[in-house]
């Protein structure tokens, strides 16, 4: 009690001005993805891309993310964190910066990969950062929040910044927050505390390479193949649909900030109906929600339908990583989370893309119903493997 009563000392102080740089860093990592409706309504629109090429530009950010989360837990322990942060976040500035002139579709998509290379190495980064904090929960749902609210703003904004600049505007504001992320380098520890492995005895079929760990890995990968289709798409849902751009933009931005009723019901429920049930609950409502979606749906059902579908998307977010630490003993499955999240990200606009025209999204509505639901099937039998594997290591 007397350690927690205690006056906050200089090092407590730099280690919440880090902290504070991990949650908004992680929202510098993302900024494409998390408003890629709107980046992609604006390529679409100014640089004349049609539907198959602004899928595979999205899947480019998202495989980019991937790669560098697999790549991560091989150097972020190892090397110093300023110069990690100084290096991804000027590939950043650089990738948006060429990207506002060069609008070449080859050339754009290479920009395209060096963002989501260098992103998602700054968001590994960011989480590491937030997971050495004292209190690394609370940060983390500070993270969703900032997260949250950079794509209220982003997509509010996003007709004006098209109607008065085009892509450019839009590329120019993911610049700017690569600048902000070289304001934060100094408030970035040269490294993380150490945290020596502990390389305790496992069970058989609990540790990572086990077959319940990577079948909840393999369920993260398909939710978010689902995410992935979805998102990249669902605002050309909305403009095709008859709306005007200004009311989709307006009813996502809406849908997104109720999405934190998601992340809310997470924390007040926390294991009590255990975790299978949470993301079997949210995987009913995604569908509910691209059921909604289909034919021609108006402003109201359109948002009402993505108020749903981000409400069970940050639900079962918040328990996916649960679930993976539940039935992987050795507490490294999480770390790799991220990167089947990437993966089903680039995987679902890819798909979707061999199914979408100019007038007609509904392969992106059946790529995301059928994903997420294979999604919880994968779910539930790794729950159910573990649970075997645990009466097998402890008869009774």
């Amino acid at each position: 009690m007397g350690a927690r009563l205690a006056a906050p000392t200089p090092g407590a102080a730099q280690d919440r001005l880090a902290c504070v740089a991990g949650v908004l860093l992680s929202t510098v990592g993302l900024a494409t993805f998390l408003l890629m409706p709107a980046f992609v309504e604006a390529i679409a629109t100014d640089l004349h891309y049609n539907e198959q090429q602004v899928g595979i530009v999205s899947a480019v950010v998202s495989l980019g993310n991937t790669f560098s989360s697999l790549l991560a837990p091989l150097w972020i322990r190892r090397y110093s964190w300023r110069i990690a942060t100084l290096v991804t976040v000027s590939g950043l500035l650089v990738g948006n910066v060429g990207a506002m002139f060069i609008h070449g579709l080859v050339p754009f998509i290479v920009l395209q990969g060096l963002i989501g290379l260098c992103g998602g190495s700054l968001y590994s980064l960011s989480l590491t950062i937030l997971s050495d904090c004292r209190h690394p929960d609370r940060y983390f749902a500070y993270a969703i929040g900032a997260q949250t609210l950079y794509e209220v703003a982003g997509l509010y904004a996003g007709p004006w910044m098209m109607h008065h600049g085009g892509a450019g505007a839009v590329l120019g504001l993911f610049a700017a927050l690569a600048l902000l992320g070289l304001l934060l380098v100094r408030c970035v520890p040269s490294h993380g505390h150490a945290h020596p492995d502990a390389h305790r005895s496992i069970p058989a079929g609990q540790g990572l390479m086990s077959a319940p760990v990577i079948l909840a890995l393999l369920g993260c990968f398909l939710f978010y193949t689902n995410v992935g289709a979805l998102w990249t798409y669902v605002e050309r849902i909305g403009t095709a649909a008859g709306n005007s751009l200004d009311a989709v933009s307006d009813g996502l931005a809406f849908a997104t900030a109720a999405s934190m009723g998601g992340v809310f019901i997470a924390a007040w429920l926390g294991g009590r109906r255990g975790y299978l049930l949470p993301i079997a609950v949210s995987a009913v409502a995604t569908v509910v929600s691209v059921v909604m979606l289909a034919g021609r749906p108006g402003v109201t059902l359109f948002t009402v339908a993505n108020v749903i579908y981000g409400i069970a998307w940050n639900l079962s977010m918040a328990y996916q990583y649960s679930a993976v630490n539940i039935v992987d003993r050795s507490r490294r499955g999480v770390a790799l989370a991220p990167a089947f999240h990437g993966a089903g990200a680039a995987a679902g606009p890819a798909i979707a893309a061999l199914f979408v025209t100019a007038t007609n999204h509904t392969g992106v509505l059946w790529v995301a119903a059928v994903t997420v639901l294979v999604s919880l099937g994968f779910f539930q039998v790794a729950f159910r493997l573990h649970a075997q594997a645990g009466r097998r290591a402890n008869p009774t």
